[in-house]
């Protein structure tokens, strides 16, 4: 099945309209950089001057569009940090190594050289692509994923075979990672997945080395099926949960995957990445509203090459409903010894009307994942991205909210794009059980979180529930079965909060409570173009918290989903979820069991699990008694045949251990070496 995939990759017939679409690009991105740049390089805008890698991403679009001499212009203005006898940054060597793969015939002699030097330096250890943090071992994989391409495709360039060979190893990294897990670690991310993605089809087109292209070509087509496992084809957007995302994914607006979804299968994607050459006021941008890091950003996916296999083209067409996607991944330890190394199991059920995902583990250190997350239709036929509301939850300290609006700045220096933060941090380590579209969501502050207090002392710490306004409001509301016309108000423990927003149904029951005997104040909140449920766990003084003092602050909610069509009001589906109960206590563990009822078109259902605060995986966690189960892959629709590598007989990796030592150059890391594979 690979080699029938990989062999067919050009006759998947996204070629010409992908070729169209990103030629339409290519020729705004022309006209649009003129505002940007003169013909000298030199940045003339009053928004945020560029990073070296904005330049190298946008050159590409402009060698593509027979604009030779400009580009060499840009990119000879771009520096590349230096340690030693040695530059090097994970982005500008490895998107040197592909803008030499497909312009270097177009390039001045000097530009050339000034891109083969920083290929080259990058087949270094340390600095270089060969740094032992660039490697699969449960972090950003699109930062090994660079690294590896720019090896093997650099090293063919340059002639150096050692460094073909070790991006080989990588990829049998990579492979290996995608036999015992069901997914790569950096899952289902809007912003990084389609970088590795586009590393994997740029080396399976490009690499001479046979074992290199097959290899890349069988990930890519893993990251594909399972990236179209979790789009929403009514909606024309990827479905949570996500492993790292920033405030413009949150929202469903402007991101990379929608961009490079775009490109690739069009105007069912949203938002095009059109329209940010006449950018509408309420289209929510990364880097504070920065149009020309977008733009650039976005050139780098126009010129990619992409291998979507037949079963990925199949989901992202069409999907029956009820659709299920669930996969495990493995993460690496966060910072500190908290977080440690664990596995997930990530989960997307995907309706008619909307989407529910959740992630059993965070990614990495909290800040960015997405363990829970809701996508829906605010309208039943989905025209644009103003037609699509999320749902999110986030834990934050002293006062921050979602929709605070940023200025771009240099010190003192202010420029003219402002925007949204670009992310919320979240501070929460983060239990999920999801059976359909019922998730329960379980949360506690980071265990380590007194080493930033000591640092940042804490006059608040509260749990939100966030509700993307930016395409519509709130329609209706009923808190403790009482209607209320305003989203605001206090809660009471123990009443569901549930409203219609679009054409979803949304009901929760915060499960937040402390040592302290007093119930946790709850009120539901706006700010800007979001509503928000807060459960305060904490607002007093300014202070410093001890580990266990936040091991005694427990959050979560329960989360009840429906469409509009399945209920005949509002209140008919907030009455049957007043039968539902709660049991959560902490003794020894938290120990909680949601029961609820059944009802109209719903069967009975029962959550419990025991769950010690901090911890990566719980004693149990059960759905009807039964313990959730944990399979590798499994997507609706899809034969494991179908999936690259995942029932293949044991490869085991080569014998290698490239390192002198686990050092790398921009700060130390604990480690040490018993054996080395000799």
């Amino acid at each position: 099945m690979l080699e029938n995939q990989a062999n067919a990759r050009s006759g998947h017939g996204i070629g010409q309209q992908f070729r169209e679409r990103t030629r339409l690009f290519t020729a705004k991105v022309v006209e649009a950089a003129g505002g940007w740049y003169d013909r000298e390089g030199t940045w003339t805008a009053d928004t945020t001057p560029p990073h070296t890698r904005e330049r190298y991403w946008i050159a590409g679009a402009l060698y593509a569009a027979g604009e030779a001499e400009w580009a060499d212009a840009i990119v000879g203005k771009g520096e590349t940090e230096r340690y030693g006898d040695i530059q090097f940054n994970i982005f500008n060597t490895n998107i040197a190594a592909s803008l030499l793969i497909s312009h270097r015939d177009k390039m001045s002699a000097a530009v050339r050289g000034k891109l083969e030097h920083l290929v080259r330096d990058g087949f270094s250890f340390k600095p270089g692509n060969r740094q032992p943090d660039f490697q699969f071992h449960g972090y950003n994989d699109n930062m090994p994923a660079k690294a590896t391409a720019g090896l093997i495709l650099g090293g063919q360039l340059l002639g150096s075979r050692e460094a073909v060979d070790y991006g080989v190893w990588n990829l049998k990294q990579f492979r290996a990672m995608l036999v015992r897990s069901g997914i790569n670690s950096e899952f289902n991310s809007p912003t990084y997945t389609g970088l590795t993605i586009r590393a994997m089809g740029e080396i399976a087109e490009h690499a001479e080395d046979e074992e290199a292209r097959t290899l890349a070509s069988g990930i890519e087509q893993r990251l594909w099926i399972d990236l179209a496992a979790r789009f929403h084809p009514e909606m024309g957007v990827l479905a949570g949960p996500y492993s790292r995302a920033y405030t413009v994914d949150n929202a469903a607006h402007a991101s990379c995957i929608s961009s490079l979804l775009w490109f690739c299968l069009g105007d069912r994607v949203h938002p095009s990445p059109m329209l940010l050459f006449d950018k509408p006021d309420d289209l929510v941008l990364h880097h504070m509203g920065d149009v020309p890091f977008n733009v650039a950003q976005f050139c780098w996916f126009a010129g990619g090459e992409y291998h979507i296999p037949d079963t990925a083209l199949r989901l992202f067409e069409t999907k029956s409903f009820p659709f299920r996607a669930v996969a495990s991944c493995e993460l690496g330890a966060g910072e500190g010894t908290d977080f440690l190394a664990r596995t997930s199991r990530i989960e997307t059920v995907l309706l008619p009307d909307y989407a529910v995902g959740t992630s059993s583990a965070p990614f990495g250190s909290m800040e960015q994942n997405n363990s829970y997350f809701v996508t829906y239709k605010r309208k039943e036929i989905v025209g644009s991205y103003r037609d699509i509301g999320t749902i999110f939850t986030k834990l934050t300290v002293n006062g921050e909210v979602p929709g605070t609006i940023v200025r771009a700045k240099d010190g003192d220096r202010e420029y003219s794009n402002a925007g949204e933060a670009d992310i919320l941090r979240s501070c929460a380590n983060t239990f999920t059980i999801q059976s359909g579209s019922t998730a329960l969501v379980l949360t506690h502050p980071h265990p380590s979180f007194d080493e930033t207090a000591a640092l940042k002392p804490l006059s608040a710490i509260g749990e939100l529930i966030v509700l993307s306004a930016h395409g519509g409001d709130v329609d209706e509301l009923i808190v403790g079965g009482v209607p209320r016309k305003e989203w605001s108000g206090e809660v009471a423990h123990g009443q569901w909060i549930v409203c219609r927003t679009g054409r979803l149904l949304s009901a929760f029951r915060p499960m937040a409570y402390t040592r302290d005997r007093q119930p946790v104040a709850i009120s539901l909140e706006s700010n800007a173009n979001y509503k928000f449920i807060h459960s305060h766990l904490y607002e007093g003084e300014e202070r410093r918290f001890s580990r266990e003092e936040l091991r005694m602050l427990f959050g979560g909610f329960a989360a009840e989903h429906a469409s509009v069509s399945e209920y005949d009001s509002l209140a008919a589906f907030a009455e049957e979820l007043e039968a539902a109960q709660f049991t959560d206590y902490y003794w020894t563990t938290r120990r909680v069991r949601y029961r609820r009822p059944a009802g109209k078109g719903r069967p009975r259902l029962e959550l419990e699990t025991s769950w010690s605060p901090g911890a990566m995986s719980p004693r149990y966690a059960a759905i009807n008694g039964a313990r959730v189960e944990q399979p590798l892959a499994a997507i609706d629709g899809v034969k494991s045949e179908e999936l690259p590598f995942l029932n293949e007989s044991f490869k085991s990796i080569p014998s290698f251990f490239p390192w002198k030592d686990l050092t790398v150059a921009w700060g130390d890391v604990p480690y040490a070496i018993g054996d080395r594979d000799e």
